[in-house]
């Protein structure tokens, strides 16, 4: 299978290999990669139905024309706020959008999702939560959230999100210093080498 990591000329393979550690759990796979599809049964429904070829910067331009397609957007969150009314829960969110090609790699670095450095400004969205603790780990400030949902309005330069599904993902899993790319087709830069361990790395990137 062709990704955008293809068109590196430098997708080293590590030599090391030790058991690889998914975002939960050790489900036994062999140094490689595949492509990302959802974390749970639920979330993989949400995946199959949504664009991902839809990106912030088209829904600022044009938000009549998207607020019918339903997305998937990766970002951290930059701010959370908890809210109650009449008994229900909620969390606004504020996340910063960074490109991701929905790989999952397994190797020898701790980490398994390799977002960009880059994305495609602010988007908002509110969902629907519970205020136990896990959640209020999770859902903090640092972590990777995808959202899927319907753009709703552009306000100030943030586009908001109807929350229909959110994953939440903690920072440990994530890195954003060994690929730099942007949407498919353009140029794709390898930085770094992941290293054994987290965050870490065996060596820089040769130029390309």
């Amino acid at each position: 299978m062709t990704t955008r990591r293809d068109q590196s000329s430098s997708r080293l393979i590590p030599i090391l290999i030790i058991c690889c550690i998914m975002l939960s759990g050790c489900p036994g796979l062999v140094p490689g990669s595949k492509m990302y599809s959802g974390l749970s049964a639920v979330e993989q429904e949400h995946f199959k139905k949504a664009s991902r070829d839809i990106y912030p910067n088209d829904v600022r331009k044009s938000i009549q024309q998207f607020q019918s397609n339903k997305v998937a957007w990766p970002g951290f969150i930059t701010k959370s706020e908890w809210m109650e009314k009449d008994g229900a829960f909620a969390t606004k969110f504020q996340i910063e959008h960074h490109y991701y090609d929905w790989i999952l790699d397994y190797s020898i670095q701790k980490e398994k999702i390799f977002l960009s450095p880059r994305g495609e400004g602010t988007f908002a969205t509110v969902c629907t939560s519970r205020p136990d603790q896990e959640a209020k780990v999770t859902t903090a400030p640092g972590n990777l959230l995808i959202v899927y949902g319907m753009p709703e309005k552009v306000e100030g330069g943030i586009v908001f999100l109807t929350c229909d599904y959110a994953s939440f993902i903690k920072r440990e899993w994530v890195r954003t210093d060994v690929f730099d790319y942007g949407r498919p087709g353009e140029p794709v830069k390898a930085l770094n080498i992941p290293g054994p361990g987290a965050g870490t790395i065996l060596r820089k990137a040769p130029p390309q």
